[in-house]
C-alpha cells in the first residue's frame, strides 16, 4: 500500500496528471492510462531511456555504493544527530516529507520516526537497498526518479531533506531550484553540501591531494575501488582520526586540531564507506558561503541556520 498522503501528491511523470493506485498489481496509474509499477518494494518512475553522460555515471556510482554498503548501522544515528542538529524534530509531527537522494535510506529511516508520511527518492539502483531498509515502515514510499524530474505536484512537501546530493550534479543550483518547486508554503528544506576552506591550510592541502587522487579513482571499476578504499581509509583512520581522539582525551591541542573529527568515536567501517563515496562520484562541487547565499536570496528563502563542519549544513524556510 502506498501512503495516502503520498498518493495525493504523486503525479504521472508522462503527463502530470493525478494518479491512483493500480489495483492488485501495485503501482500507480493516471487517467490517461500511464502506469508505473512497484518493483522490489519501490515505485519505478524512472524514464525508459538511460541517462546520459555524467548523470549515468553518477547513478552507476551510487547504485553500486549503496547496494554494497547497504546496512543501516548503529553509528548512522550518531551521524544523523549532526545532520539534524538545527532542526526541531518535534515540529515535523504529522508533516509530509521528501528525502531527495535517499541512498540506502538511513536518514529517511531516522526522519520517518517524526514525520506523518514521507517519500524516499533516488535516481539510482540505491532504491533497491532503500526499499529493503524501509520495508517495515508503512508511512514511507521509496520512489526511483531523478530529483530534477520528481513525480510530485508542486508545493507537495512540508519538509525536504537532500543530504550530500546536490554537489554531485552538473548544475547543483538547478537541482536546488527543482526541489524548491516541491516545497509547500512555509515549508522547510535541509541541505548538506561539500565545503572548501576559504584560505590555504591543512584541510585545503588534503582536499587538493584528494582531488588529484580522484582523477584516477573515478576511472577505476567500482569493485576495484571498493578494495582500494579500505587501505586508504585505514591509513587515514590510524594516522589522523585516532591521534585526534587521543588529543581530545588528553587536552593536546595540536592533535585535537587534526581534521576528520567527525569520525572520532566511529568505527573504521564508516570511513571506508565515505572514502569510497568521495573517490567514486564523477562530479564534485565544493563551496564557500558567499557562493551559496545567493541561491537562497534569489529563491526568496530565509536561512535559519548555516554551519560549516567540513560541509555546509543549511536549514531554510520559504518566506
Amino acid at each position: 500500500m502506498i501512503p495516502k498522503e503520498i498518493i495525493k501528491r504523486l503525479r504521472c511523470p508522462a503527463c502530470g496528471e493525478s494518479v491512483d493506485e493500480a489495483g492488485l498489481q501495485g503501482g500507480i496509474q493516471c487517467s490517461a492510462g500511464h502506469r508505473y509499477g512497484m518493483r522490489d518494494g519501490y515505485l519505478d518512475c524512472s524514464p525508459g531511456a538511460v541517462s546520459e553522460g555524467s548523470t549515468e555515471r553518477t547513478f552507476a556510482s551510487f547504485g553500486f555504493e549503496w547496494n554494497n554498503f547497504d546496512e543501516v548501522r548503529d553509528e548512522d544515528e550518531g551521524f544523523a544527530e549532526v545532520y539534524f542538529r538545527d532542526l526541531d524534530l518535534a515540529s515535523l509531527d504529522g508533516k509530509v516529507g521528501l528525502d531527495a537522494g535517499c541512498g540506502k535510506g538511513r536518514y529517511t529511516r531516522f526522519l520517518a520516526q517524526h514525520l506523518g508520511a514521507s517519500a524516499a527518492l533516488d535516481g539510482s539502483t540505491a532504491v533497491e537497498a532503500a526499499a529493503r531498509n524501509l520495508a517495515d515502515l508503512p508511512s514511507v514510499l521509496v520512489v526511483k526518479s531523478d530529483l530534477r524530474a520528481a513525480p510530485f505536484a508542486p508545493g507537495s512537501f512540508d519538509f525536504i531533506s537532500s543530504l550530500g546530493v546536490l554537489h554531485h550534479l552538473d548544475d547543483p543550483q538547478e537541482g536546488f531550484n527543482r526541489l524548491l518547486d516541491l516545497l509547500a508554503p512555509d515549508g522547510r528544506i535541509l541541505l548538506y553540501l561539500y565545503s572548501r576552506p576559504p584560505t590555504f591550510g591543512l584541510r585545503a592541502l588534503a582536499l587538493g591531494l584528494a582531488a588529484a587522487l580522484r582523477k584516477v579513482t573515478v576511472r577505476l571499476p567500482h569493485r576495484v575501488l571498493k578494495v582500494v578504499s579500505a587501505p586508504i581509509a585505514t591509513f587515514l583512520y590510524y594516522g589522523v582520526v585516532v591521534p585526534g581522539e587521543y588529543g581530545d582525551r588528553h587536552g593536546m591541542a595540536a592533535l585535537a586540531g587534526l581534521p576528520m573529527d567527525a569520525y572520532r568515536g566511529k568505527p573504521l567501517r564508516s570511513l571506508v564507506l565515505d572514502t569510497f563515496d568521495r573517490l567514486s562520484a564523477p562530479v564534485e562541487h565544493r563551496y564557500v558561503w558567499e557562493e551559496l547565499a545567493p541561491w537562497f536570496t534569489e529563491a526568496g528563502m530565509v536561512v535559519d541556520a548555516a554551519r560549516d563542519e567540513t560541509g555546509w549544513f543549511i536549514l531554510a524556510h520559504r518566506r
